[in-house]
């Protein structure tokens, strides 16, 4: 299902990208010529070059989605770690760090990407039509829905964010983390479990923080401002040693 999916975004991407530069050689000279057969303002020629840059860069990153499903997985590469590790940390996670951890990661999303290109272009089709558009209001009015849900969705998340984050004991204790070569063990007041490093399947390292997951949705974070600069650097090379999925 996953390369169908692959292979639909690219013939799909490849074929509108086709159709767009062939329009664009047949428009282009034309606009440079000033020709009778092609009259365009100066505003209608730059919403328009914007228009289609947007619509192209979407295309594009739909091909290269597209391309990464098709691909077969790489095998991951690691670094030999021949060190003994053993780190202790204490720490517990701020509100603040944990909300741009996940808006960063959630917004990030291809869909985004998408929607938020789609709004930009009938933004500009607005701004070339703004009568015509508002005398149609009543016709278009799902459009109007759908930017609505889509300004509105930073303010559901944030609210999200805040709940997941009020509700989880974990985030309310100072916890201790032992990091060893085989394991990690992570103590607090309501929380004592050790994982060993096999258990996860991928990894994801942002500027604040290490996130390894053990389901698509579920990770074990740890917040970088815990470690002492040695130690993080040394943590580093060990995770370069494990056989997981990095993103």
């Amino acid at each position: 299902m996953k390369k169908l999916t692959g292979w639909i975004l690219i013939i799909f991407c490849s074929i509108l990208l086709l159709i767009f530069a062939i329009a664009l050689i047949a428009i282009i000279p034309g606009v440079l010529n000033k020709s009778s057969e092609v009259q365009m303002s100066i505003k209608e020629i730059l919403t328009s070059s914007v228009g289609f840059l947007i619509v192209i860069s979407l295309l594009i990153i739909g091909l290269k989605n597209g391309i990464k499903k098709i691909k077969k997985e790489k095998v991951v590469e690691t670094i030999d770690y021949d060190g003994e590790l053993k780190i202790d940390l204490t720490g517990q996670i701020e509100y603040i760090d944990y909300r741009n951890l996940i808006l960063g990661i959630s917004f990030k999303k291809p869909i985004y990407i998408v929607v938020l290109g789609i709004l930009l272009l009938f933004s500009l089709t607005f701004v070339v039509n703004r009568e015509n558009m508002m005398s149609q209001l009543d016709s278009n009015y799902f459009i109007f829905i759908i930017i609505g849900v889509f300004l509105l969705s930073p303010f559901f998340t944030l609210i999200q964010i805040k709940r997941l984050y009020n509700t989880n004991s974990i985030f309310k204790e100072e916890l201790n983390y032992i990091l060893t070569n085989d394991s990690i063990q992570i103590k607090g007041e309501t929380v004592d479990s050790t994982q060993k490093w096999t258990h996860f399947y991928q990894i994801l390292e942002t500027k604040k923080f290490f996130m390894f997951y053990h389901g698509k949705m579920i990770a074990t974070l740890i917040d970088k401002k815990m470690f002492l600069e040695n130690d993080l650097q040394e943590f580093q090379r060990f995770t370069k040693s494990l056989k997981l999925k990095r993103l």
